[in-house]
């Protein structure tokens, strides 16, 4: 099952920008830009990306597959590999919905190569 329409309008901000600064604000939000910087993923416009990370959370709890939501987030963004398209998701799971996270806790190895 695809959810590229769900996600195109707020991942389509993702991408190879200079990393902005976060505000202070929610500790969720907060987080998941750490988690971001952390895992060298940028982005345009901090809002965008953060609606893309709980677009994330609320995939998954509408029975998307962990895989399907990384293929999308990977098709959606032509600079992401599926390592950084996992990387995204995961940062995103851990901020918003960490009871979702894959049971290994490690979705940045999904193509078999290294994270």
């Amino acid at each position: 099952m695809r959810f590229a329409p769900a996600l195109a309008a707020v991942v389509a901000s993702i991408g190879l920008a200079a990393a902005a600064h976060a505000d202070p604000g929610d500790e969720a939000d907060q987080a998941f830009l750490a988690a971001l910087a952390d895992a060298h993923i940028t982005y345009h416009d901090r809002e965008h990306v953060i609606k893309a990370g709980q677009k994330v959370c609320d995939l998954a709890n509408s029975g998307a597959s962990e895989l399907d939501i990384i293929r999308d987030i990977r098709d959606l963004n032509p600079a992401f590999t599926m390592t950084s398209a996992a990387r995204f998701a995961k940062a995103a799971a851990s901020a918003y919905c960490p009871d979702r996270l894959a049971a290994d806790g490690d979705a940045a190895n999904v193509d078999g190569q290294p994270g």
